[in-house]
């Protein structure tokens, strides 16, 4: 499983959900998408293999951003107080079958708003640590 499809299962959460609806995407909205919603997009990722490949799971590192868009500087933070329960903190925590060892928060971005659109978001940075899923 890709480090996008894990970290769209860790923010399938209620708190989210109540926030945000379905108005969550990988790397873009559409078009038109009413606020507050959510952009999550993944900025790299590599793999971190075991030294001795053969005796275990291989790892991969994944650093992904959040960016939550919405009318208000106090809706983007109630956006990313959601997401933090749902991503920071997580060791050892199985999503879709899919192994997460750990996922941190590394770093918040500034406060930015579009005053054509008058939407503000903030960007939230956050390292992921996971099995990599086997290639047939």
């Amino acid at each position: 499983m890709s480090a996008e499809l894990i970290v769209a299962a860790m923010l399938d959460t209620s708190e989210i959900v109540a926030l945000v609806g379905s108005r969550r995407a990988l790397a873009q909205l559409p078009q038109n998408t009413a606020m507050p919603a959510l952009v999550y997009t993944l900025i790299d990722s590599k793999p971190a293999p075991n030294v001795a490949y053969h005796l275990g799971p291989q790892r991969a590192q994944a650093r992904v951003q959040i960016n939550p868009l919405a009318t208000t500087i106090g809706s983007v933070k109630a956006i990313h107080e959601a997401v933090r329960v749902a991503l920071d903190f997580k060791h050892q925590v199985s999503f879709n079958g899919q192994l997460v060892i750990s996922c941190r928060l590394e770093m918040m971005g500034p406060v930015e708003k579009d005053l054509e659109a008058g939407v503000w978001t903030q960007p939230y940075d956050y390292l992921l640590h996971y099995i990599e899923a086997p290639t047939d």
